[in-house]
């Protein structure tokens, strides 16, 4: 990683600095992507609870459910939004105090964003106790969630099919990754844990699940909710993997005034331009790295490197620097997609200048 030099925006320089990569401040794209409704024309309030292929599924102020378009518009589920007068199409999105995001998946998508959720206030990292615990998924998850401005918190879920022994060896991995984040155990199966997560949803408040197929999130959203609102099935048991039950990202309403956004599977935890999540994800290094004798110190055989030492005494997992290096390096190749995408599009004359 060391000796290059990119222009990144400022949300990666501090990870990039952290480990020795120079880098160049770029201005970051913006985070909304409409104008305020400017209140000229008759227009209807509401907020998105569901997405399906160009149509937005939204409950408006005054209680009725409609389907209208948003071509164009980019929304996501937990959107607060203006549609037209006539009820056809999405005029604006209002300014979101939170959103989940991650880089587009697919190939011809690069250097584009999906909002997986809006307007949350928690966002569940969902696993499974049965599986072995995956604390490089884990990993990307926190920096999703910390960027979000959501609070993140761990559930592991399956509580009723695992040991006692099985489960303390779970939340002793899973603790080396999370620190002061929250862990629960749940049983959707007999309530287990159930309360400690309906303590989150408060009325007024929006909790969002993400995590793999086959971890037992509808499971646990049925449980929550009290009826099955989502279909379940079980996983295959040579690998404990599991089908998408949860086939889109939908806004539920839970007993007691409060939200819960559930969303599919994930099989892809790609990361989008950071804001401090990777300095949240990775406090122990970050900790280390700022006693450092060099402030451009790469932790490679610098003098009196802190995290080198900390390394080899034990202290510090190697794998955790390995980790947070792979994320950074991530996190720079997608603001150098983010800025060729932007050419292109100056080329091709799409993007609107401001008049």
């Amino acid at each position: 990683m060391g000796g290059i030099s990119l222009e990144v925006s400022p949300y990666v320089t501090k990870a990039a600095h952290a480990i020795g990569v120079v880098t160049v401040p770029f201005q970051a794209m913006e985070t909304h992507v409409t104008q305020p409704h400017d209140g000229r024309e008759p227009s209807v309030h509401g907020r998105i609870t569901r997405l399906d292929r160009g149509w937005s599924t939204v409950l408006l102020d005054d209680s009725r459910s409609v389907r209208v378009r948003n071509i164009g518009v980019e929304v996501a589920v937990g959107d607060m939004v203006v549609i037209s007068a006539d009820e056809e199409r999405v005029e604006s999105v209002d300014v979101r105090r939170s959103a989940l995001m991650r880089r587009q998946s697919f190939e011809g998508a690069r250097g584009t964003r999906q909002i997986v959720a809006s307007n949350i206030d928690t966002v569940f990292l969902v696993h499974s106790l049965q599986s072995p615990p995956n604390q490089r998924r884990l990993e990307r998850e926190l920096v999703l969630a910390f960027d979000s401005g959501a609070t993140p918190v761990v559930v592991l879920t399956k509580q009723d099919a695992v040991d006692a022994e099985t489960a303390r060896e779970v939340n002793r991995v899973i603790s080396e990754v999370t620190f002061d984040v929250a862990v629960i155990e749940v049983s959707s199966i007999n309530g287990y844990g159930v309360d400690k997560i309906r303590s989150y949803a408060t009325p007024g408040a929006t909790v969002a699940f993400i995590g793999a197929s086959g971890v037992g999130k509808s499971t646990l959203v049925n449980a929550l909710v009290g009826y099955e609102v989502q279909r379940t099935a079980e996983v295959r048991e040579d690998d404990q993997r599991g089908r998408h039950t949860t086939v889109a990202a939908e806004l539920i309403a839970l007993p007691g005034g409060a939200w819960l956004l559930d969303t599919p599977g994930l099989r892809a935890v790609t990361l989008w331009t950071s804001g401090t999540g990777i300095e949240r994800a990775f406090p122990d290094v970050f900790t280390l790295a700022e006693t450092c004798r060099f402030r451009d110190c790469k932790h490679l055989d610098e003098p009196d490197c802190s995290v080198t030492a900390a390394i080899q005494n034990g202290t510090l997992p190697v794998a955790r620097l390995d980790a947070m290096r792979r994320l950074v390096a991530e996190e720079l190749h997608v603001e150098e997609e983010q800025e060729e995408r932007v050419r292109q599009e100056d080329r091709r004359g799409f993007r609107r200048r401001p008049s």
